[in-house]
């Protein structure tokens, strides 16, 4: 009897009184968020050398290409990159500040990156060349690490890094060294979402990782610039903890990190005002010609180019740069009504796979956030470009990775010789693709190979024939030069360029009445031409014309101050007209731009020297 009254008396017992909002944060079982620990480092150390290997094997050939197109301009002809004098100024002026193309790009840490390459390499291509491979084999390296704190399970990750790291639409973005901007972001913004990432699981654990967040802000900034396309990062990070945070790990950890994409929006918020106001160079650089299409025919177009991608992505075959899309008006135009159909059927697959299988939601999710900068919704300058899926592509590789490996362990019979079947196969489009992208690197290799390669696809591109009409040019076979040129303004007839470019194989043959003509029709087209205003003064120096020569050239400066050789070119007609104080002026204005001339430094010496002796009056 005492007994039963005992059991009764305990389980009458009243359970321990709890706050309501840690009942309420008290959930069923979940599934911790995945990290490298002790127990997997090795495996995950094993498969990222791996995958660094092949991401820099299969562009190993292009290690001996050339600088190819915006390289010169970007690279070759650029004096800001050419001395760390100008570290500074890297920081208030467009890409390529430095040679004669005038743009809206605002990216310094490419601009840096080829500072340092420049110093080290000076005009040899390879080291160049190197620090692009380089790049893309740690961002696939990059990718691995992310995508296992995703999926948790390393064959995903890793197969889909690899298929990354091979595809040959990505060569545009690497065999290009102008293309170094998408790697150089690429590898800031995935350790900016890694360091996000080990953020989020200190905070799980009760850690203090605020570290890791802060040098996640840190990382994110230097990829913003690197290259404008990272703008959506606050909808990545976001993205994130929608998908792998909320729901899963301890109770309350999203509503703890939920906001935290707030820092990168005010980031981006920032940026952007400084690129409308101090940064902005739209008054000098050329406008988008896409502000005149409507946001309508634009967002029609957009939907296209994502079929395009996808067939891109599945066949890579017929990869070429200068791209074009024909404008969609209404939905029946090119096909237009099935792109939309595809953009509609992967955003119900994304909302339905949601609680299924977030990998492939994420996926699906990843491609369009990486895609909307360049969706045209604001007019850049074109619409569709191979390299701009260089991030997009993961969410792609990432559903067919988990697809692939959810076959191998639930499809196929568990006999060694059937998975050894299926483990072939991928092998053998891996190397499928890897071989593509070695073939592809090929055209990359001389300008002549990218030029005529290009040309196959767009016979009638105006600008591609005045940049090989430039490779023959720099190779002092000036009458294929003018030949190239010539078949531009057969395409179109007001190519104020290609009239200024005949003009400078005229001058160097020596031919100034030729060349004075052509560069005459030049300016009559395009009044705002530094290159063709410095070359009509040399025509006129060379003529004896100092005083119309020192016009022309201050109006070459005027446009283009970074251009030192029309400073130069002022100097000696300031001292054939006796004018010893300008012309000083003007080569010390040149050595601020280009320090590396001797000879320019020798004559600014003479002219002080003879200031010191009396023999020239100061002013």
């Amino acid at each position: 009897m005492g007994r039963k009254s005992r059991k009764k008396q305990q389980r009458r017992k009243p359970a321990p009184v709890r706050d309501k909002a840690e009942v309420r944060e008290e959930p069923a079982s979940r599934e911790a968020l995945p990290t490298i620990n002790k127990g997997n480092m090795l495996k995950i150390a094993s498969a990222a050398i791996l995958i660094f290997i092949v991401a820099f094997m299969v562009y190993f050939n292009v290690l001996k290409g050339d600088f190819i197109w915006d390289d010169e301009y970007l690279i070759l002809n650029n004096s800001q990159i050419k001395t760390f004098a100008h570290l500074p100024n890297v920081f208030r002026t467009y890409v390529g500040y430095g040679s004669e193309n005038i743009n809206n790009f605002y990216r310094p840490v490419q601009e840096i990156s080829n500072m340092i390459d420049w110093f080290l390499w000076g005009r040899v291509s390879f080291g160049f060349h190197l620090t692009n491979n380089i790049l893309h084999a740690l961002v696939a390296v990059l990718i691995f690490i992310f995508l296992f704190y995703l999926a948790g399970d390393i064959f995903i990750a890793g197969l889909a890094a690899l298929f990354w790291a091979v595809h040959p639409v990505h060569t545009e973005a690497i065999a290009y060294i102008a293309g170094r901007a998408d790697p150089l972001y690429s590898l800031f913004m995935l350790l900016s979402l890694i360091l996000f990432i080990v953020y989020v699981n200190g905070v799980e654990k009760g850690r203090k990782t605020t570290g890791a967040y802060f040098f996640s802000i840190i990382a994110f900034v230097l990829s913003l610039l690197s290259k404008e396309i990272i703008l959506t990062m606050p909808l990545l990070v976001f993205l994130y903890a929608l998908y792998f945070v909320k729901g899963r790990g301890r109770a309350g950890i999203f509503r703890k990190i939920r906001w935290h994409w707030v820092p990168y929006a005010g980031i981006v918020f920032v940026y952007g005002y400084l690129r409308t106001s101090v940064l902005d160079f739209s008054d000098i650089a050329p406008a988008s010609v896409f502000v005149k299409i409507p946001l309508f025919y634009r967002l029609l177009t957009f939907f296209r180019t994502v079929v395009v991608y996808f067939k891109l992505l599945v066949m890579p075959v017929g990869l070429h740069m200068e791209r074009t899309m024909p404008i969609s008006r209404n939905l029946f135009e090119h096909g237009g009504w099935l792109a939309v159909l595809l953009i509609a059927g992967l955003i119900w697959a994304a909302v339905k796979m949601f609680r299924k299988n977030k990998l492939i939601s994420f996926g699906i999710a990843w491609f369009f956030a990486n895609l909307l900068p360049v969706s045209n919704i604001i007019p850049i300058n074109s619409f569709l470009a191979e390299h701009w899926i260089y991030m997009a592509s993961i969410g792609p590789f990432l559903i067919f990775s988990v697809g692939a490996v959810h076959v191998y362990r639930n499809k196929i019979p568990s006999k060694l010789y059937a998975r050894a079947v299926f483990i072939l196969l991928l092998a053998v489009f891996l190397s499928l693709y890897a071989r593509a992208t070695v073939e592809r690197n090929k055209d990359w290799l001389t300008e002549k190979a990218f030029f005529n390669s290009t040309l196959k696809y767009h016979p009638r591109n105006a600008r591609l024939y005045l940049n090989l009409g430039n490779t023959y040019y720099e190779n002092k076979d000036l009458d294929k030069a003018i030949e190239n040129y010539e078949k531009a303004i057969e395409i179109n007839k007001n190519y104020a360029v290609a009239y200024g470019n005949i003009a400078s194989a005229h001058l160097h043959r020596g031919n100034l009445p030729e060349a004075e003509e052509y560069i005459i029709k030049a300016l009559n087209m395009k009044y705002n031409y530094p290159i063709a205003h410095y070359n009509l003064g040399i025509i006129l120096f060379k003529k004896g014309q100092f005083e119309e020569a020192i016009k022309e050239l201050k109006i070459a400066t005027e446009q283009l101050p970074q251009l030192f050789q029309a400073w130069n070119m002022m100097g000696r007609a300031y001292l054939k007209t006796g004018k010893v104080l300008k012309a000083k002026e003007a080569f010390e204005n040149s050595l601020k731009i280009m320090p590396s001339q001797p000879n320019i430094r020798n004559v600014v010496s003479r002219i002080n020297r003879d200031i010191t002796s009396g023999k020239i009056k100061r002013e």
